[in-house]
């Protein structure tokens, strides 16, 4: 359809399924949707949803990946994530400081989650990923619902030394367990102290451990008297007849629902462990992977937005990101 659209009323979009169930069963599944249409871009980024938009460029960057090279996929991600926040910038807040990065409230992730999708192993650059291996993260990308792919993008960090109230119990009204505040992805803020389980790419699970971890935490936790003495073969957590130990396998749970039963996990020790090398660099806001740190990325973006809303000269440079 090339017609105009009329702003008062809705355009309406319908999918059906044809399929057969398990049982052998012929069904189709109709799915309807309506969608109010605008000539103010204003009201796109208003309403416009980040994880949808993400889940939707990781498909096509996987699609355009079998014909085109890595670093060129890399490239357009960035530049899409450009294009979008220069748009925002020149039509919404263009009375704004050039100086301040202006992000919409709807997509403020996108620098986000596009460094993520970079570092991916589906997407990254090197020869560390083993063609099986990506093309495997490249089927999850294009297999995956918006939820899923949310928590494929951003790794969870659950600190669990410090648990307080509820933490770790079941809410009785929504029937899922309170989980603590989550920490940013980012090995800067593991304490050494601490304890952090960590979900990463929607499936892996780590229990980082901390050099300086009390004694006691262990033994509740892990039934060992010291760090050093953690069996880190086990790829299962110790089920214990303490308070601390089942909270912990009830947050592990809820981190990995559905999964959690038969998902291993890998015990890794700060200073102690080879595995850890491997989880600093599924954090995806540090420098890793031949890849820059977020905040590094999120002012290289700024710079390139700089370049766009000003009047361009003959030499303009071309902005690469690697």
């Amino acid at each position: 359809y090339d017609g105009k659209l009329d702003e008062k009323q809705d355009v309406y979009f319908q999918v059906a399924l044809l399929y057969t169930t398990s049982d052998g069963q012929r069904r189709i599944r109709v799915h309807n949707l309506a969608i109010p249409c605008t000539t103010l871009i204003g009201n796109m980024f208003r309403h416009s949803e980040v994880d949808a938009s993400m889940n939707l460029v990781a498909k096509m960057a996987v699609a355009d990946a079998m014909n085109t090279p890595l670093k060129q996929i890399r490239d357009k991600l960035t530049d899409r994530t450009v294009q979008i926040l220069t748009a925002y910038r020149r039509n919404c807040a263009s009375g704004s400081s050039p100086g301040q990065l202006i992000l919409p409230e709807s997509y403020k992730l996108s620098p986000l989650y596009t460094l993520a999708l970079i570092k991916s192993p589906a997407l990254r650059g090197g020869a560390d990923v083993p063609i099986d291996q990506r093309v495997y993260h490249m089927n999850l990308l294009r297999q995956f619902s918006v939820t899923k792919s949310m928590d494929y993008f951003y790794p969870r960090v659950a600190p669990v030394h410090s648990l307080e109230g509820a933490e770790g119990t079941v809410d009785e009204k929504t029937g899922l367990v309170t989980l603590p505040h989550l920490a940013r992805a980012s090995y800067t803020v593991l304490d050494p102290t601490g304890a952090y389980l960590i979900v990463n790419k929607g499936s892996s699970l780590f229990l980082w451990l901390g050099r300086q971890v009390p004694p006691t935490f262990v033994q509740e936790a892990l039934g060992a008297p010291s760090v050093e003495q953690v069996d880190v073969q086990s790829h299962r957590l110790p089920e214990l007849d303490t308070s601390l130990n089942q909270k912990i396998r009830a947050i592990a749970r809820q981190l990995v629902p559905g999964r959690a039963d038969y998902v291993g996990v890998q015990i890794v020790r700060q200073g102690l462990d080879q595995s850890e090398v491997v989880l600093a660099s599924q954090l995806v806001e540090d420098r890793n992977n031949d890849n820059m740190t977020y905040v590094d990325f999120v002012c290289a973006v700024h710079r390139q937005i700089q370049l766009e809303i000003r009047p361009k000269g003959p030499l303009e440079p071309k902005w690469s990101y690697n």
